[in-house]
C-alpha cells in the first residue's frame, strides 16, 4: 500500500512539474500563483507528499488544465516499480 501511494504521489508530482515547465514557470511563481508555501509545492514535485485535492484544484486551474489532467497515468495497480 506505501508503495503504491508513494507511486501515485510521483507520478502526479511528474505531471505537475511537467506542465509547469512547460508553461515557464519558476517553483515559486506556480506556489503564488497557486496559493501554496514553496517548500509544499517542491515536494508535491517530488512525490514526497500527496496533494489534497483542493491543491490540485488549484494547481490545474493555474497550470490551465483540468485536476483529471494532473492524474494522468495514475492506476489503483500501480506499484513501486511504476513510472
Amino acid at each position: 500500500m506505501q508503495s503504491e501511494t508513494n507511486a501515485i504521489a510521483g507520478r502526479i508530482g511528474e505531471n505537475i512539474r511537467g506542465r509547469r515547465e512547460r508553461l515557464l514557470y519558476q517553483l515559486d511563481e506556480l506556489a503564488r500563483r497557486a496559493e501554496l508555501q514553496e517548500h509544499t509545492l517542491w515536494r508535491i514535485e517530488r512525490g514526497t507528499i500527496m496533494p489534497s485535492v483542493l491543491n490540485l484544484v488549484h494547481l490545474a486551474d493555474v497550470l490551465e488544465c483540468r485536476p483529471g489532467d494532473l492524474l494522468n497515468g495514475v492506476s489503483a495497480t500501480m506499484d513501486g516499480d511504476a513510472g
